[in-house]
């Protein structure tokens, strides 16, 4: 099973969904909401400034390591899936045989957390086509401050056909995993001691100020 720590080894190419329109405007509407480097919440997120993006965007929910389900899923969701994809696991859209490795790239992105994107495959066969695609996830707080919900799309480049599709890892396309690492800037305020004789005043107050 694939680990965070392999995932810079895939790095061969250009970063996955880097050229979709569809998810470069909903990644610049997500950073966007970040205040002085903060992750934005999930309750900051207005459906009507997405549009475009509203087909292909889901809300996942973290219930478990490894484990989060869609609690909101646009129609394309639903396509691939043939059944209402709200409130179901998001490992229903992968492989059995990818779904570690998959499970360990969305815990990195709630835990690290990081901006993570997969590029995604759905192998052909007699009856249809492959179809590739990328997922998108983009890490949100809930009301307690904490990275347990993701905003999140599936694209993919072709129509998912009649029957319902799963994915795997798309071989030799890199994977995007960009950890957030907001500025903790601290303010000295402490004068520096020129004499050895311990001081008589209060030490002086450290300020510590966190924009993150």
């Amino acid at each position: 099973m694939t680990t965070a720590s392999d995932i810079p080894t895939r790095r061969r190419s250009d970063k996955a969904g880097a050229n979709d329109a569809t998810l470069k405007s909903l990644e610049a509407y997500w950073q966007n909401l970040r205040h002085a480097q903060k992750i934005p919440s999930r309750n900051d997120i207005e459906p009507r400034q997405i549009d475009d993006a509203l087909p292909h965007a889901f809300i996942l929910q973290r219930v478990a390591p490894g484990v989060a389900r869609m609690r909101v899923a646009g129609q394309n969701l639903h396509d691939l899936l043939k059944m209402d994809a709200r409130g179901m696991p998001i490992s229903t859209l992968i492989l059995p045989e990818a779904r570690d490795e998959i499970a360990e790239l969305i815990e990195t992105a709630f835990t690290t957390p990081a901006i993570v994107a997969i590029p995604l495959l759905s192998p052909g066969t007699i009856l249809r086509q492959e179809l590739t695609g990328t997922m998108l996830l983009l890490p949100l707080l809930d009301a307690k401050g904490e990275t347990t919900r993701i905003l999140g799309a599936l694209v993919t480049d072709d129509a998912p056909g009649n029957r319902p599709r799963r994915f795997q890892i798309q071989p030799g396309k890199a994977i995007r995993n960009d950890p957030l690492r907001p500025q903790l800037a601290s303010v000295q305020t402490t004068p520096r001691q020129t004499k050895k004789e311990p001081s008589t005043s209060r030490p002086a107050l450290r300020l510590v100020v966190n924009n993150g």
